[in-house]
């Protein structure tokens, strides 16, 4: 009876500590606060507060950095563990976040989720990628990171400093600065696709300068076809900005000519010698809200020297207004009416993800 009695009152005291364990937090997709609603600048989820309040500051900022910089959505979250009664893997809990929030935008699909948990037993980081990110950000590389990058300091329980190197190198693959890879491109696996891209470019801007030419020539005021013409616009613009180095030879031996050369002139008759002033036009009359303002734009000749000039109404704009602020936070802001959201982006299951 006595030793019945000893082995009761061992159990009082252990029950209190495998009640703890039972009652390891665990989280399922819905649990999760979504910080973005909270504060647009917030990326960070740490229900538990795991991390150090400079860690996430800093991943904030890291992660604001990849959305204004490469339009790429991070998300951070940290748990204990996951329900795993639910979830077959963290990987499929991952998945099923990532789609649950919408991270990265609708069209792109660039989104990233960082996933760590950190309970003894369920360590583990896992990568989540939207559809759009996985060509560059491969499941190889993400498991690179994971393994090079961030393992030896989550290891040690330095969890701010492994998420910190994570998103780093994140940043560094998207740039093609990374050390992780190792494939570099010669120039004679270049040679072909650079003379593709030669003639490609020298046939689209020939067509692009011979359709202007058209345009102006069958116009019923060949003097506003030229100048609209004279603007970066539509597909000649795409051609200029993927052809570019093309686009400067053919400036260079095109010489002064421009759209306005297929004119004939007024005086002389001379066609070929007729070009559009280069430079801001004159304003003749200035555009106010509702009504429209003039500029005024000249031709010359080169022959005989006959200036044509040619009004030409533009819209009015309405000036954008700058807002200022004095000073930076040093806290982070959880309680802000600055809301913001993900931009429904969606994950087929991309990344990697390593225990650790």
């Amino acid at each position: 009876m006595n030793r019945f009695k000893q082995l009761s009152v061992a159990l009082l005291f252990l029950l209190p500590g495998f009640a703890g364990l039972q009652a390891q937090e665990r989280y399922t997709v819905e649990e999760v606060p979504n910080v973005q609603l909270e504060d647009y600048t917030n990326y960070v989820s740490d229900p538990e507060e795991q991390l150090e309040i400079g860690d996430i500051l800093l991943l904030d900022e890291r992660a604001a950095e990849l959305r204004d910089s490469l339009g790429m959505q991070t998300a951070i979250v940290v748990l204990p563990a996951i329900d795993t009664k639910r979830y077959t893997s963290a990987k499929a809990f991952a998945t099923e976040l990532f789609n649950h929030w919408g991270i990265g935008d609708s069209q792109s699909n660039n989104g990233l989720l960082i996933l760590l948990l950190t309970a003894d037993g369920e360590r583990e980081v896992v990568f989540e990628t939207g559809y759009g990110l996985g060509e560059t950000l491969t499941d190889g590389l993400s498991k690179l990171i994971q393994s090079q990058k961030m393992i030896p300091f989550l290891k040690e329980g330095e969890y701010g400093e492994g998420l910190i190197a994570g998103i780093e190198e994140v940043e560094k693959v998207l740039r093609g600065t990374s050390d992780l890879i190792k494939e570099p491109v010669t120039m004679n696996d270049m040679k072909w696709p650079l003379i593709i891209w030669l003639v490609v470019g020298v046939l689209a801007l020939f067509l692009s300068e011979n359709r202007k030419k058209k345009t102006v020539a069958k116009a019923d005021s060949p003097y506003k076809a030229a100048i609209s013409l004279s603007s970066m616009k539509g597909l000649g613009c795409v051609a200029t900005v993927l052809f570019f180095p093309v686009f400067l030879l053919y400036k260079l031996f095109k010489g002064k000519k421009d759209n306005a050369a297929t004119i004939r002139c007024e005086q002389c008759g001379a066609q070929g010698t007729v070009s559009l002033q280069k430079g801001e036009p004159a304003i003749k009359q200035t555009a106010i809200p509702g009504q429209d303002g003039m500029k005024e734009y000249e031709f010359t000749c080169s022959k005989c020297g006959f200036v044509h000039k040619e009004l030409v109404p533009y819209a009015y704009v309405k000036p954008q207004t700058q807002s200022s602020g004095s000073g930076t936070t040093t806290y982070r802001n959880s309680g802000s009416t600055r809301r913001g959201s993900w931009g429904g982006g969606s994950s087929g299951g991309g990344g990697a993800s390593t225990k650790f």
